[in-house]
């Protein structure tokens, strides 16, 4: 992983923290969670490296939020997925009021909320992670 390739990300709000919370305990996180630890696992180099082969759970945790703030997901398929499902929704919400042009509709969502979308999925991924940390640092740890 290239140095200094972390992106940007807001620190969470407590209104954002109070969705995320509701999110975690309404299972809408469990996509995420899901994919958790089989991202820690494919990465586990770089986030060793990062953490300067620390055993030390704070810094494992802390490399492995650099890692995905890196790379933007854990797991390409489902982020792809769910953003469909929420261009699908504003197909069917413009349909509502009449308006049925898909492909304008479509590139609309994308010029105005997939980057909003992309960084509310990062927020996402670092609290599954600070929600799971016990696993997360036992999935680095396996195999030392």
């Amino acid at each position: 992983m290239a140095k200094g390739l972390t992106r940007e990300v807001e620190t969470t709000t407590q209104e954002e923290l109070k969705t995320l919370n509701t999110e975690w305990e309404t299972g809408k996180l469990s996509g995420v969670s899901t994919h958790l630890l089989d991202f820690i696992q494919r990465h586990r180099q770089d986030i060793l490296e990062l953490a300067r082969f620390s055993y030390a759970p704070a810094e494992l945790l802390d490399a492995a939020r650099q890692v995905v703030r890196a790379r933007g997901f854990i797991h390409l398929p489902s982020d792809m997925a769910d953003q469909i499902r929420e261009i699908s929704n504003e197909i069917w919400y413009h349909g509502e009021r009449g308006d049925f042009n898909r492909a304008k509709i479509q590139e609309e969502w994308t010029v105005k909320y997939a980057h909003t979308w992309r960084k509310w999925r990062v927020k996402q991924i670092l609290y599954v992670i600070d929600r799971r940390a016990s696993e997360v640092v036992a999935a680095l740890l396996a195999g030392r």
